[in-house]
């Protein structure tokens, strides 16, 4: 009997002891909100388009995803934080080409772009318009317009840009063989409110920035960097119908995150925002930014991302333009 009772203490002992070295079982991602920096001030094309997918992405992932915004720096502040922070997948990058163009301009980059982010999805892109204040422009074409230039000094006009867009700037200066001051601002939106009043001359933006100070009558469009006119503006001439063929100019938007994130959590993610861009509402509503939609794969989206830095830096490179601190 001794033996028995011995035994079966025994096997209650190994049983009790192997409930315990079993943990909790771990929880499935995500189990909490999930922080989207975008690196730029609201009002801008990343803020808006951003914001419309983090929130079609929540109802996918049945999670608050939560908008951060850390303009700074050209966008580098939010980007480094992202590229910095955990790699759970819990803190995710939303934002546009600044993210492939800064690297080619800034000398001092809080990480390294090829090493610690990765891409999770490319959204899409929105063409580049080209937009001249109606209060300090009197050009009405692009034609008048390049000709003000080439005849001005190179401080008499200048060109503004949203976070993180310097090398679009140098591009059409580089283009259309003109010089202009460049000034930023922490966002798209915050240099359309300065065209508007006329304390800028030139801003290259995409259409949902653009819009509201077009319909004011403060801003003229003079060009859409596109194959084709925008449904949104049907009366502005392609830079092709302007003159100017060879002028092509796309921001385009994704979402990345640290290099070091698991693979099921990319996967994850990206098929969110897969679900979330590929939705009618969302169509419809990205349809009337007149942002045209992506289908790249997860790994096509890194692809692109790693061969466009490698680009600008090329573009940088080749063009001798130094590099900011």
């Amino acid at each position: 009997m001794k033996l028995i009772f011995k035994k079966i203490s025994l096997l209650f002992t190994s049983m009790v002891l192997g409930l315990l070295s079993v943990g909790p079982a771990a929880a499935e991602y995500p189990d909490r909100p999930i922080n989207v920096v975008i690196p730029f001030a609201p009002g801008g094309p990343s803020d808006v388009v951003s914001r419309l997918v983090a929130t079609a992405m929540s109802r996918e992932l049945n999670q608050p995803m939560v908008i951060l915004n850390r303009p700074g720096a050209g966008g580098n502040i939010g980007m480094g934080q992202v590229a910095n922070s955990k790699p759970d997948g819990y803190t995710v990058l939303m934002t546009s080409i600044a993210v492939t163009q800064n690297p080619a301009v800034f000398r001092n980059m809080p990480y390294d772009p090829l090493k610690d982010l990765v891409a999770v999805s490319v959204f899409g892109e929105s063409a580049t318009l080209i937009s001249v204040s109606a209060a300090s422009v009197p050009a009405k074409t692009l034609g008048e317009f390049i000709a003000m230039l080439k005849k001005a000094p190179p401080s008499a006009y200048n060109i503004a840009g949203g976070g993180g867009q310097r090398m679009s700037m140098e591009k059409f200066m580089m283009q259309f063989d003109v010089k202009l001051e460049q000034v930023s601002y922490n966002s798209g939106g915050a240099a359309a409110f300065a065209l508007m009043a006329g304390d800028v001359h030139l801003q290259l933006s995409d259409a949902a920035t653009m819009a509201p100070p077009y319909k004011s009558g403060k801003v003229k469009i003079l060009a859409v960097a596109n194959e084709t006119r925008l449904p949104l503006f049907p009366d502005v001439p392609t830079t092709k119908e302007a003159g100017y063929p060879d002028y092509l100019d796309k921001l385009h938007f994704g979402m990345y995150v640290n290099a070091g994130t698991p693979k099921d959590i990319l996967a994850k993610l990206y098929e969110a925002a897969r679900r979330a861009v590929a939705s009618p509402e969302m169509q419809a509503s990205l349809a009337s930014l007149n942002f045209v939609t992506s289908n790249m794969t997860q790994a096509q989206s890194d692809s692109f991302y790693r061969a466009e830095v490698v680009r600008w830096r090329e573009i940088a490179r080749k063009a001798n333009i130094p590099p900011s601190d």
